[in-house]
């Protein structure tokens, strides 16, 4: 059975999830990764102790909620945790508009289409972004 909490995950949690879905540049520093929790919207999905998937953004909790990441462990995808979460979360911070940037892929164009958004280019409209890592 899948839970649903609003409680940061360990480090041991954090690293295990986003090294499971390749996200290997977030693992180089748990501690930071932590701290952005702190100052997040977040829900996470377990099963048991296992740390299964997370959803977290930024929000102005008026105008705008910004997912920052939404992932679920490879063995338990394709099973309504991802839908789930984002449901929750944009149920909880109602907002005017959701954005994410994601990866160009059809798997999320499907995901995320199935979901209800919608690429900004439907809407003449285009997203950029500076990388100052």
């Amino acid at each position: 059975m899948i839970t649903y909490t609003k409680t940061i995950p360990s480090a041991n949690q954090l690293e295990t999830l986003y090294a499971g879905v390749g996200w290997t540049a977030y693992t180089q520093n748990i501690t930071g990764l932590r701290q952005a929790f702190e100052h997040s919207v977040f829900i996470t999905a377990s099963s048991g102790t296992e740390l299964v998937g997370v959803i977290r953004g930024v929000t102005d909790r008026r105008t705008i909620l910004y997912i920052q990441d939404l992932l679920v462990l490879p063995n338990y995808q394709h099973q309504g945790i991802a839908t789930k979460l984002l449901q929750q979360l944009t149920v909880e911070y109602s907002t005017g508009q959701v954005v994410l940037l994601t990866d160009d892929t059809d798997i999320m164009t499907k995901f995320y289409t199935a979901v209800g958004m919608q690429a900004v280019d439907q809407h003449g409209l285009r997203a950029f972004f500076k990388d100052t890592r």
